[in-house]
């Protein structure tokens, strides 16, 4: 089974427009990512932040879900995303899912289902 990119966007910025100041950023950016040669995708989602952001906005998090990126390009940012989603190659989505889980933030994440809150 294989992944590809279906969308790539981030709703701060208009289409594969920069930040004001691309050297000191953050930006939530969305990966719509589904099966290889079919229609359907889900959402996950990253932050793309750089050095000089972190350095100026001091904050204290986990890395998961983040990108580290010197400048924001939408090239470079394309780039990682496609060689992470293309590199993954697994038997079943809910393993695809495990595997970007590990990278990117997940639309569906903490979703329950209704079985699951009723079990105690």
């Amino acid at each position: 089974m294989h992944l590809e990119v279906k969308k790539i966007f981030s709703t701060e910025l208009r289409e594969l427009a920069l930040p004001e100041d691309p050297a000191c950023c953050a930006v939530t950016v969305f990966v719509d990512i589904g099966l290889k040669h079919s229609e359907g995708a889900e959402q996950f989602h990253v932050l793309v932040v750089t050095p000089q952001f972190l350095i100026q906005h001091p904050a204290t998090f986990w890395g998961k879900g983040c990108l580290l990126i010197p400048e924001f390009s939408w090239r470079e940012v394309i780039r990682m995303i496609e060689r992470l989603v293309s590199s993954i190659s697994v038997c079943s989505w809910d393993e695809a899912v495990k595997v970007l889980c590990n990278y990117m933030e997940w639309e569906f994440e903490n979703y329950l289902s209704s079985d699951d809150t009723t079990r105690s």
